[in-house]
């Protein structure tokens, strides 16, 4: 079975009360560390280890957990227990989803999510020059590696991720992508099978290079909503999406990371609890008023649910070291 649905599995029989359920994936040790790439050793971050757990209580420790994900250097994410080449949200830098403090639950898709089929989030790292963020606050995932490692003990695992954009692309505001949001605007591309991960650059153009996605994007006027994905577990893909950010210094966005919404059941409440039980962090985007009222917000919303979870500060003119940091004060339901 497909560890992607293996995961889906224990999640959802956790969701629902199973009282009999096994672990998800043998958690080696930190010596365990023998798997091969083509570009070299795996590095411990990118395998399950036995390492000191981290408490979600911990604050201070999750704080840490997210800086030295954000500063690492990795490029070779491999799953442990499968050999599955990943893309680099699986083993390294910090994958966050913003949204606006309304009248719902922050960690529920939104109406247009729900009708793309598909939720947006992003992905940030020290190498990539990221300074800002669509909206000023949100949550933050745990990596796939970190969740089989129990890094942190009682979080699970997002799954079917599908693509990467280098900048917005605009895809909650045009709605005719195809293929959860990963396809050309206007091409209507039908998958009748889609695969676990598509993208438009590689999968449907071909190309497996930096120079042509920029090529393209020149072409197109740099129109953000008229970029090509690369698949979100191509690892030259994201290579490639790191070098054509640094192609485009006028460009100020976020990159932007396509999952699909688990064929729409996440409509149902009990999806709805499985995105919840994902949450590790919120955060707060410093330099943007109002942006702590509404992650202590969500922080109150989600303790309603008695999970209570860090807010953490994200602070773009820090030095990286410190990117993420956690403040005692700006606590209102935790621990």
């Amino acid at each position: 079975m497909d560890f992607k649905l293996l995961m889906f599995a224990g999640v959802l029989s956790l969701v629902l009360g199973c009282h009999s359920q096994s672990p998800l994936i043998d958690v080696p040790s930190r010596s365990d560390n023998t798997a091969q790439h083509s570009t070299g050793p795996v590095t411990v971050s990118n395998v399950s280890s036995a390492s000191a757990k981290i408490e979600l209580s911990d604050g201070p420790g999750i704080a840490a957990l997210f800086n030295k994900n954000y500063n690492e250097n990795t490029d070779s994410c491999i799953q442990y227990g499968t050999g599955q080449v990943r893309g680099y949200y699986w083993c390294t830098g910090v994958v966050v989803r913003g949204v606006d403090n309304g009248n719902f639950d922050p960690w529920v898709p939104s109406p247009k999510a729900l009708k793309l089929r598909a939720t947006s989030y992003s992905w940030i790292r020290h190498d990539i020059d990221t300074n800002n963020l669509y909206h000023k606050a949100g949550y933050i995932l745990l990596s796939g590696a970190d969740v089989i490692a129990k890094t942190v003990p009682g979080i699970v695992g997002a799954i079917e991720f599908k693509c990467i954009y280098p900048f917005d692309a605009y895809t909650t505001r045009i709605m005719s992508r195809g293929h959860f949001g990963c396809d050309f605007e206007g091409t209507g591309i039908g998958l009748p099978n889609p695969p676990d991960s598509w993208g438009s650059c590689d999968d449907l153009l071909k190309y497996n290079t930096s120079a042509q996605w920029d090529d393209n994007f020149r072409r197109h006027g740099q129109i953000n909503y008229n970029q090509c994905s690369w698949n979100i577990d191509n690892p030259q893909g994201w290579r490639n999406m790191i070098a054509s950010r640094k192609s485009f210094t006028g460009q100020s966005s976020w990159n932007e990371m396509m999952m699909h919404n688990f064929g729409q059941l996440s409509t149902e409440p009990k999806m709805r609890e499985i995105v919840r039980l994902w949450v590790t962090a919120f955060y707060y985007q410093s330099h943007r008023a109002g942006s702590l009222a509404d992650a202590q917000a969500f922080q109150r919303k989600l303790a309603a649910t008695d999970k209570r979870v860090p807010i953490l500060k994200l602070d773009f003119s820090a030095p990286a070291a410190s990117r993420f940091q956690y403040i005692a004060a700006d606590q209102v339901a935790y621990p």
